[in-house]
C-alpha cells in the first residue's frame, strides 16, 4: 500500500525542542502493546511495538499497579471498534490526531480503499518512520502521515490537501490525549475536527471524570502521572452532553467493566460486584459517538 508524508514546515532541530519532544506516554502505550504481543492469550499481536517502546516505555510500565492494562483494553475495544466500522458499516477515512506510535494500518486487516490519516508533531513522525522504515514495516492500506501540531491554526487546510475528503463520512480516533489537556482546549479540539466529520461519521476517545483525581483510591495512580511529566488535569464528567452540543449521539462504557470481560483487571482493582455509578467514576471512560444529520434551515 501507498505511503504519503506531509510536514508542516521545515524540520530543523526539532529533536532537541521541549516543545515537540516525544512524551513518555507514547512509549508507554507501545510497552503495553509489546508485553501484551507477548502473552499466549493476547487480545491482539504488535510485532512492532518492542521496537518503539523505549527501554522508558518498559520501565514505567513496571511502576504501575496493573502493568498497562487499561492501555491494553482501550486497545483492544477501539480495534473492534474500527472493524466494525470498515468491515461492516464501509466507512474508508481513518483519522487518527495524535496518532503516536500507533501502529493499526500495518497490524490490522482493512477493506479494499480504506485510508488512514495520522497526525502528530514533526519529532513523533520522524521517531516512528525511521523505525518502521529500517524494519520494512509496509501498511496494510493507503497511509497518509501528517507531521502537524493540532494547537495550530491549519491543520485542517493540510488534511484535506492531503487527500481527506470532509463531504464523506468518516472515523475519527483520539486516544490517550484528553486527559493531559485542558478541558476548554478538549472542547476547541473536538469542535475543530467536528466541522470536518461528515453526518454519519463516528469519533472514539478515552476520557476520565473529575472524581478519579482527588480519590485516594486513585492517588497513586495519579501520583505517577504527574512524576512521569504528564499529569492527568482534564476531566470531562459527561461526555454525552459535551458532544451533543458540537452534533453528536454519544455513549460510553467504564473501561473496568470491558477489562472484567476481556480477563484484564484494571486499578483500582475494583470488583465487579462492587461497580456501580460511583465507583465507575474511578475508571476511564470509552467513548463513542454516532455525527448526526445536520438540522436543515426551517422552511419559510
Amino acid at each position: 500500500m501507498t505511503e504519503t508524508t506531509h510536514w508542516e514546515n521545515p524540520v530543523i532541530d526539532m529533536l532537541d525542542s521541549t516543545h515537540q519532544r516525544i512524551s513518555v506516554t507514547a512509549f508507554l502505550k507501545a510497552a503495553a502493546r509489546a508485553v501484551e504481543s507477548q502473552r499466549p492469550d493476547r487480545l491482539f499481536d504488535d510485532p512492532w511495538a518492542a521496537l518503539l517502546a523505549s527501554r522508558e516505555g518498559f520501565s514505567i510500565l513496571e511502576k504501575g499497579e496493573d502493568r498497562g492494562a487499561s492501555i491494553v483494553v482501550r486497545t483492544h475495544y477501539f480495534d473492534e471498534w474500527l472493524q466494525r466500522l470498515t468491515h461492516e458499516e464501509g466507512l474508508r477515512q481513518i483519522v487518527l490526531p495524535a496518532a503516536e506510535l500507533d501502529r493499526r494500518a500495518f497490524r490490522l486487516s482493512w477493506p479494499p480503499a480504506t485510508r488512514f490519516f495520522e497526525l502528530d508533531l514533526p519529532a513523533v513522525v520522524l521517531y516512528k518512520e525511521a523505525r518502521l522504515q529500517v524494519h520494512q514495516a509496509q501498511p496494510r492500506c493507503q497511509r497518509t502521515i501528517l507531521a502537524v501540531d493540532l494547537t495550530s491554526s491549519n491543520w485542517e487546510n493540510q488534511l484535506q490537501q492531503a487527500g481527506f475528503q470532509p463531504a464523506l463520512p468518516s472515523v475519527w480516533l483520539v486516544e490517550g490525549l484528553f486527559f493531559y489537556l485542558p478541558l476548554e482546549q478538549t472542547r476547541q479540539l473536538l469542535a475543530r475536527l467536528s466541522r470536518l466529520a461528515a453526518p454519519g461519521s463516528w469519533l472514539g476517545f478515552d476520557a476520565i471524570q473529575s472524581a478519579m483525581l482527588p480519590s485516594p483510591l486513585t492517588s497513586s495512580r495519579i501520583q505517577l502521572t504527574k512524576k512521569n511529566g504528564a499529569p492527568w488535569i482534564g476531566a470531562i464528567d459527561d461526555p454525552v452532553a459535551l458532544l451533543a452540543s458540537l452534533g453528536w449521539q454519544a455513549s460510553f462504557v467504564p473501561n473496568a467493566r470491558t477489562g472484567y470481560e476481556y480477563g484484564r483487571a484494571i486499578f483500582p482493582f475494583i470488583a465487579p460486584a462492587v461497580l456501580n455509578a460511583e465507583t465507575e467514576k474511578l475508571y476511564h471512560m470509552l467513548v463513542t459517538a454516532k455525527r448526526l444529520p445536520l438540522e436543515e434551515p426551517p422552511r419559510l
